[in-house]
């Protein structure tokens, strides 16, 4: 048995970086069988890097649509059954697709594979990041389970979605609102091995808490609470706003502006300390400091 995968790379005004993750797939021990770059409008030199690639990389270039529909593209147009995502900020170690694609091939009644990942922060503090499958519910209500860049999935069951939802443009939760209407339909398997360096940069989106939380509020009805009802939904409802509003204060703090008001919001909704206990440490110090 042997899956063929496309790799599929978004990106938009990337050509700082573009070059380091069409490298690190075309240096994987296990070929992808296809890899789409998808130029989503740019205006610096992102066109003239991945051509220099010629018929090594497949490149297509959209009007700025964001990288919902960029990815949603690259799906579309893919010839393979399997689908793996990378950011073009991202790189993948060598085995990644030897993992990965070996195991999907020894479990195949499974729809998605995820593995652990590096994660390089702006503070250049280097760490492992994994969620366990055995934690991924309900974990996957309130945080984002895994970056795009660590997962292969099944291109059928992600055309029968949908793809990423095209109308969260800009808003650095398409991934996780698209995973969670996925892992709710269909079987994941995990390797806790990390196969794909993650790196944060201060131009993300998800730095953006001004835009970044009404977006994600705009998620939890549908999405986030799906299959709950009663006094569970309730519950969870409350729970994941605390959660959205503690992580728009983190972001706020972190831009230097102040965060009170959301640390605030976050004790309205969820007022107790088994979550995030820290939340009481943040509030004070940050009230002693705007004195």
């Amino acid at each position: 048995m042997h899956y063929k995968v496309t790799a599929i790379i978004p990106v938009y005004n990337g050509a700082a970086l573009i070059r380091r993750s069409i490298e690190s797939v075309l240096s994987q021990t296990r070929p992808a069988d296809e890899l789409i770059v998808v130029d989503d409008g740019s205006t610096d030199e992102t066109c003239t890097i991945v051509r220099s690639y010629g018929s090594r990389v497949r490149y297509i270039y959209q009007r700025n649509g964001g990288v919902a529909a960029a990815r949603n593209n690259a799906g579309k147009q893919a010839t393979s059954e399997w689908l793996a995502f990378l950011d073009h900020d991202d790189e993948w170690l060598p085995k990644k697709l030897e993992r990965q694609m070996s195991f999907l091939e020894a479990h195949p009644g499974s729809q998605l594979c995820y593995s652990a990942h590096w994660l390089y922060p702006l503070n250049g503090v280097k760490r492992l990041s994994h969620l366990p499958l055995r934690n991924l519910w309900p974990t996957i209500r309130w945080s984002n389970p895994f970056p795009p860049s660590v997962v292969v999935l099944r291109r059928g069951e992600f055309l029968k979605l949908g793809g990423f939802k095209e109308t969260l443009k800009g808003a650095s939760c398409e991934d996780w609102e698209f995973f969670v209407r996925f892992l709710s339909a269909y079987t994941a398997i995990e390797i806790p091995e990390p196969l794909t360096n993650y790196y944060e940069v201060a131009t993300s989106s998800s730095r953006n808490y001004r835009r970044m939380l009404p977006n994600t509020l705009s998620i939890v009805e549908d999405t986030l609470l799906s299959g709950l009802s009663g006094g569970k939904r309730a519950f969870w409802r409350r729970r994941i706003k605390s959660t959205l509003y503690y992580h728009a204060a983190i972001s706020a703090h972190g831009n230097g502006d102040s965060a009170a008001k959301y640390l605030l919001q976050s004790f309205v909704q969820w007022p107790f300390p088994d979550f995030a206990p820290e939340r009481f440490k943040t509030l004070v110090a940050h009230l002693i400091n705007r004195r």
